[in-house]
């Protein structure tokens, strides 16, 4: 009894504490940013990149400055655009405030811009709308940029955003060609927009026999382009094809994205529909083929009897024969009529 009292008092014990210091709540609503300066943008983007398992952006000096010019020159003007004062190229643009941009120069080199206009503070909770289809993604989320800059400018109420990512060469030095980039033209309109020409169209595959999706990476593709194409995971791609934690994917390499899938049914051609139909409609295929015989026999049978009987020398036969038998049917009559006792 006593131990009973002993448990009842344990029990009223417990819940008195558990009044007094009320549990935290474990699921707590994701926190929401009001971007009110370039390195809360900065912060919300390198989270984003965190939440997928990537490694953060290093906020880099050139693309402070590169971002918070787009931004004023966004506000001084009322559009929101990627074209830069004076017809320059964005890649152009980093080039001669000495960024030292690796890939391609020709083609523009490793670099993407993401902008946006809002009235009043950006409400960061999750990625903006207009930022979320795979090229504003990539802008965040490629493993091939190394460093990021941002910048906010406002006019009366509005407020215009710009997000500046870019990839620096592994020595930190400028390119040879970078004087060529820097003294030819503005650029194609295409060399000139924020969207980085190394982000390469996903061609989806199908699956094989097995279900299996393969991939062949394309130059300029990443894990985060290609995940997002089809639907799955970084994670999932680097657990199909044991990379472990690597980010790292090669141009030509065959990648296992998906598994299990089934695979498509081959498309019918008009060739195989037409056989099929065809038989469906007998009148024009089975009728035609049963009363032709039919037709050329009976023809033929009337033809014959017409040539038989406009012959003279048949006809003259026909009636001999026709009197000779008159004659032995009157005879069997008579005979047959007749009593023969009388």
């Amino acid at each position: 009894m006593k131990k009973i009292n002993i448990f009842i008092l344990l029990l009223l014990s417990l819940s008195i504490f558990l009044s007094v210091f009320p549990s935290k709540e474990v699921n707590a609503k994701p926190i929401q940013f009001q971007i009110t300066t370039p390195t809360q943008l900065i912060e919300a983007v390198n989270n984003l990149r965190v939440s997928y398992g990537l490694a953060p952006l290093t906020s880099h000096p050139i693309l402070m400055q590169s971002a918070q010019s787009q931004a004023d020159y966004m506000a001084a003007t009322g559009n929101v655009t990627h074209t830069r004062p004076g017809g320059i190229t964005y890649t152009q643009q980093l080039l001669s405030l000495g960024f030292p941009l690796a890939g391609d120069l020709s083609l523009g080199g490793f670099r993407a811009e993401n902008i946006l206009y809002s009235s009043g503070f950006l409400d960061w909770n999750g990625v903006p709308p207009g930022w979320q289809d795979d090229a504003h993604m990539n802008t965040m989320l490629s493993q091939n940029f190394t460093h990021i800059g941002a910048g906010i400018s406002q006019s009366g109420g509005a407020y215009y955003y710009a997000v500046d990512t870019a990839a620096s060469t592994s020595n930190g030095q400028m390119q040879s060609t970078a004087p060529q980039i820097l003294e030819g033209s503005s650029g194609t309109s295409g060399e000139a927009a924020g969207v980085s020409q190394f982000m390469v169209p996903i061609t989806l595959s199908t699956a094989d026999a097995q279900g299996r999706v393969f991939h062949k990476v394309q130059y300029g593709q990443t894990l985060w382009s290609i995940a997002i194409a089809y639907g799955t995971t970084i994670k999932n791609i680097q657990a199909l094809n044991n990379l472990g934690e690597d980010l790292t994917i090669y141009q030509g390499q065959d990648l296992l994205v998906l598994q299990g899938v089934t695979p498509s049914a081959p498309p019918t051609s008009e060739a195989t529909a037409t056989p099929a139909v065809s038989p469906t409609i007998p009148s024009t295929v089975t009728q035609p083929a049963t009363l032709e015989p039919t037709q050329s026999i009976v023809t033929a049978t009337l033809e014959e009897i017409e040539a038989n009987t406009s012959n003279p020398a048949n006809s003259r036969l026909l009636v001999i024969l026709l009197i000779v038998a008159a004659f032995v049917g009157a005879g069997m009559a008579v005979w047959v009529i007749r009593d023969p006792n009388n």
